[in-house]
């Protein structure tokens, strides 16, 4: 039954993630072709100053969407489509990025976390479907119960744990970025009134995203659970 469940759930995460993917790429479009007030960079430098930060260089990085903020190298790349940019998409890219680097300035204790556990996160995601796997196999070819491979299937799934708690942490640090990025534009001119709308949508849609790494997170950890299960169950 649990098969079953998890199945029905990745065709939902996967439909889901389809609409706002393509939600994205719309609103994104539609913001690249309207004009702000002023250029991303721009937008970066008065942000950072109004919030009283200092020593962050604004750095231009090749590739579509590759924008984010470095704390180890104090730098905020920005992207081909962002970086000198004048559109509503690119301001409001550019201020979600610099939103973090004011995260880090003020000492946001969830933003701490996610720093620290981004290393670890990356590598448990790689290693724990490989733990789990290899207590199937053990508990398969065992003569008796399996319980070295029941130990490494809960092995698995405790070192996926530290991936999960990371897009748990991730989500809302992504959502008060853009929080953050909001506020400012509606305080400041860099966008016309009439086309806030438009930043706003793409900044909730690029959050969603991090909404369905997270359920997909969630969906791996049920599956490492039912996989667990099944050699619990050969266990008896």
């Amino acid at each position: 039954m649990g098969g079953y469940w998890y199945y029905i759930l990745a065709l939902g995460i996967m439909i889901w993630s389809f609409v706002v993917q393509i939600t994205l790429q719309s609103k994104a479009k539609k913001g690249s072709t309207m004009p702000s007030n002023m250029t991303a960079n721009e937008v970066v430098e008065q942000m950072l100053r109004e919030h009283g930060i200092s020593g962050i260089t604004i750095c231009h990085k090749s590739g579509d969407l590759t924008d984010c903020y470095s704390p180890r190298e104090s730098k905020i790349y920005l992207s081909d489509t962002t970086y000198n940019q004048r559109t509503v998409t690119a301001v409001a890219v550019a201020a979600h990025e610099c939103g973090h680097a004011v995260q880090d300035h003020e000492g946001m204790m969830i933003y701490r976390v996610r720093q620290f556990l981004a290393p670890a996160a990356g590598i448990c995601s790689n290693v724990s479907v490989y733990i789990v796997m290899a207590g199937l196999v053990v508990a398969a070819i065992a003569e008796h119960g399996g319980d070295i491979g029941y130990f490494l299937c809960n092995l698995g799934i405790i070192v996926y744990l530290v991936t999960f708690l990371f897009y748990l942490v991730m989500l809302p640090v992504e959502r008060n970025a853009s929080s953050r990025a909001y506020k400012d534009m509606k305080n400041s001119n860099w966008v016309d009134e009439s086309d806030m709308k438009y930043a706003y949508k793409v900044l909730r849609a690029a959050g969603d995203t991090y909404a369905i790494s997270l359920a997909s997170s969630a969906l791996t950890l049920f599956r490492l659970v039912l996989l667990r299960n099944s050699v619990k169950g050969r266990r008896r």
